[in-house]
């Protein structure tokens, strides 16, 4: 019996051998941050949404779509009109980096 991946285990879905959400969570080293990510963005995309956002992509993109939603959420947060793009544009990008140590380390 395989134990779920933390994405899977936080989202109370079952997890299986081809888990869309297990390769997206590699890059997050300590459990409880990938629990923190998955939440924040099932919260933000919905859970259905962010399961298929991250299957239209090809499986050796998907671990960079997964940090990629992270980025834009948190970028959304903090300037919801242009998001990650006009944070990076206006130079403010430590923003967008000091939000995503956030949710990674629980924090509101």
């Amino acid at each position: 019996m395989r134990v779920s991946c933390n994405g899977c285990r936080v989202l109370r879905k079952g997890c299986s051998e081809n888990c869309t959400i297990r390769p997206c969570l590699e890059w997050i080293k300590n459990p409880q941050s990938q629990a923190n990510a998955t939440v924040f963005l099932a919260k933000f995309y919905g859970r259905a949404g962010l399961q298929n956002l991250i299957h239209a992509g090809p499986d050796h993109l998907r671990p960079a779509i997964f940090r990629s939603l992270l980025y834009e959420a948190c970028g959304r947060i903090v300037n919801p009109i242009y998001g990650s793009a006009g944070l990076l544009w206006s130079g403010n990008w430590p923003l967008c980096h000091a939000a995503v140590e956030a949710v990674l380390a629980g924090k509101e």
